[in-house]
């Protein structure tokens, strides 16, 4: 497995980092634990790692609300967790 299978996550408050998150592609996600984030529209994530030449990427970030609402439109187990907040 290389690294371009896994996504890391920066989860940021007020500008300061307060969490990280990771993700391999190759495997079943698990976002929902990024509800213990909260309020989630305080926070920010952002994405990054390495493609398949380890050549190192970072996209923007966003609001961690907006980030889940979005993924909960195609996951029932981040639906659920948005749900009991």
């Amino acid at each position: 497995m290389t690294s371009a299978n896994v996504i890391e996550y920066r989860i940021k408050k007020d500008g300061k980092e307060v969490g990280h998150h990771r993700e391999n592609v190759m495997c079943t996600q698990h976002f929902e634990e990024l509800v213990k984030f909260a309020p989630l529209e305080e926070h920010t994530i952002t994405s990054y790692g390495y493609d398949e030449e380890e050549e190192y990427w970072e996209g923007k970030s966003k609001n961690l609300k907006r980030f889940l609402d979005d993924i909960a439109k195609h996951d029932k187990k981040v639906k659920e967790a948005l749900s009991k907040l």
